[in-house]
């Protein structure tokens, strides 16, 4: 870790814990409060007694935590390596730093920069690329680059290591994802984005319509097709960053023909309905309003969850955490073939356990009222019987059926012809690299 992520490191828990400790102070004073207008001026006395010692106990306690970090932080980074890597570029710091930014990624991004991941986008087992010119010099070098590419974009608190979620397991093959295969199996150049999910999602896809409006132009080939795969709000992402470049007139988006999402919460995900329905009812009551207040600090990413936002319109100028769905469909394109896939714990998409935990699969599928999404009928897949959210990270069947809808109803773009010794060679330096990764988290 380098010495200034150190630093907002301790900043961002020392903010983080001095809230916790507000939400505490505030339950504690509300309750008091409530019991002291019971007893009424028999309890005056104690009241200001108590009073008086909850203002030092609180007080103590919040400088601790709130000044205590970031000073501990501040002397170990003096002592640290400049030269160090970054947790950016380690697979720990890499999945630690996805699940705390999906969670507050945007108070991240402003209170503590260096922690907020980057959009950055990399070849199967390349470096991560903030620059599309290094991206495209990477492929030039590996000799990989086809007219081809899939673009891989992660879900809410993930990483573009997800991809490979369990593939040991799966697939034999710990470095082995949904990319790698059609690779050897179609020639599909496979490229992965990591960024920070806790922004809007309009925002990662208005980055991703540009990054990708660089790439193309400078790509070592001439690009072909273009599919975008998402899991979870990386389906979003795929629609809002397609939608973007239809409207700016991006030259990418004619070489666009698939949009894929993965369990994608096309109508929203329940989990955040709840928690926002929750927060308002908090908010009512003096002893459980602190918490709403701490609840509602959840990541505006998360936030856009509630009803699938996708597009700037849905959210510009309305309240950020209230009841109504103001959502609009987003026009699909003209072009572009939009497959969808669910998961579920039933092996019948009906019923109450028609969900994978986290995504209903009327969601994921656009069915709803008094909103929905026409995807096609012959574009949605289904996988049921106890399986979740992340099972449609590596499964045969999903794997099957995402090669059968790129390929298009004919089959063409298949690549069975290619030689067994390269894709051979390209399997064995895919488990070199995963050696290397491996090492790097020991």
């Amino acid at each position: 870790m380098r010495p200034d992520e150190m630093r907002d490191t301790g900043v961002l828990a020392g903010t983080t814990l001095g809230e916790i400790a507000d939400v505490v102070h505030g339950v504690h004073k509300a309750a008091a409060e409530r019991m002291f207008e019971l007893l009424g001026a028999a309890g005056s006395p104690i009241r200001v007694l108590h009073d008086g010692v909850a203002a030092i106990a609180y007080g103590s306690t919040k400088l601790g935590v709130r000044y205590g970090p970031p000073a501990a932080a501040l002397v170990a980074s003096a002592f640290a390596d400049p030269a160090a890597d970054s947790a950016h570029d380690t697979a720990r710091g890499r999945l630690a730093l996805g699940a705390v930014n999906g969670v507050i990624g945007d108070r991240v991004a402003e209170e503590a920069a260096s922690l907020a991941p980057q959009l950055r986008i990399r070849l199967h087992g390349g470096r991560l690329r903030r620059v599309p010119a290094n991206l495209a010099a990477d492929a030039d070098e590996s000799g990989l680059a086809t007219g081809r590419l899939v673009i891989f974009a992660h879900g809410l608190c993930e990483t573009d290591l997800c991809w490979s979620f369990a593939a040991g397991k799966r697939w034999g093959d710990r470095s082995a994802t949904y990319g790698s295969m059609l690779r050897d199996d179609d020639g599909w150049t496979p490229l992965y984005l990591n960024f920070n999910t806790g922004l809007r999602i309009s925002h990662n896809a208005r980055e991703l319509a540009e990054l990708l409006e660089d790439l193309v132009s400078q790509w070592p080939v001439e690009v072909t097709e273009i599919a975008l795969v998402g899991h979870s709000l990386g389906g979003l992402i795929a629609r809002s960053a397609a939608h973007q470049a239809d409207a700016l007139g991006y030259a990418w988006r004619h070489k666009l023909r698939h949009i894929v999402g993965l369990a994608t919460p096309h109508l929203g995900a329940p989990l955040e309905r709840f928690v926002n329905r929750a927060t308002h009812r908090l908010a009512r009551l003096p002893e459980t309003r602190p918490l709403a207040g701490f609840l509602n600090q959840r990541s505006v990413g998360i936030k856009d969850l509630r009803y699938g936002a996708v597009l700037e319109q849905d959210w510009l100028g309305f309240d950020l955490d209230e009841l109504t769905d103001r959502c609009s469909p987003a026009t699909m394109l003209e072009g572009v073939a939009y497959s969808v896939a669910s998961a579920t714990l039933s092996r019948e998409p009906a019923g109450v356990f028609a969900t994978d935990l986290l995504v209903q699969h009327v969601s994921a599928h656009g069915i709803g009222k008094p909103r929905s999404i026409p995807f096609p009928e012959d574009r949605m897949f289904h996988l049921g019987g106890r399986k979740h959210h992340f099972d449609l990270l590596a499964d045969r069947m999903v794997y099957d059926q995402l090669r059968s809808w790129l390929a298009g109803a004919d089959g063409s773009g298949s690549a069975a012809g290619e030689p067994k010794r390269r894709r051979r060679a390209l399997r064995q330096r895919d488990r070199d690299r995963q050696r290397d990764r491996d090492r790097d988290v020991r």
